[in-house]
């Protein structure tokens, strides 16, 4: 999911929470606008979010992070481990950029289609995001 940020993000997956942020965005297609705070510039953000690895699993705890902040990550690159109710599997990237935030910890758990890592599209970006 690519969003916009523009200085809203709390730091974790509850960060999506409209009660937490005060101010919630509308979803237009993928992307979440969301109101402008102050003269924070904007910066493209995509999710990483935590996948399905079985029909069964509702949740994965993160084993490894295969990349950390400020790598780059091409489509294709193993990014994460996930360890599921079923077994240990490497997540590979379907975006490229370069990995700004990391929501998730290892050896910390997170629901099914919940954002684990920010990707941003420009290095430029990354301070940016890591800062919210």
């Amino acid at each position: 999911m690519k969003a916009t940020l523009v200085g809203l993000l709390a730091g974790s997956a509850a960060a999506y929470d409209c009660s937490r942020l005060n101010a919630c965005g509308r979803i237009v297609g993928q992307r979440v606008m969301r109101p402008a705070r102050a003269a924070v510039a904007m910066a493209e953000v995509t999710e990483i979010m935590m996948p399905a690895l079985s029909s069964t699993m509702t949740e994965g705890k993160i084993s490894q992070w295969l990349m950390t902040e400020g790598d780059k990550v091409e489509v294709g690159d193993m990014v994460l481990v996930v360890e599921s109710d079923k077994a240990d599997m490497d997540v590979e990237s379907y975006e490229e950029g370069f990995i700004a935030k990391i929501l998730v910890p290892e050896g910390e758990s997170a629901a099914v289609g919940a954002p684990v890592a920010l990707l941003v599209a420009d290095e430029a970006d990354i301070s940016e995001v890591a800062a919210v």
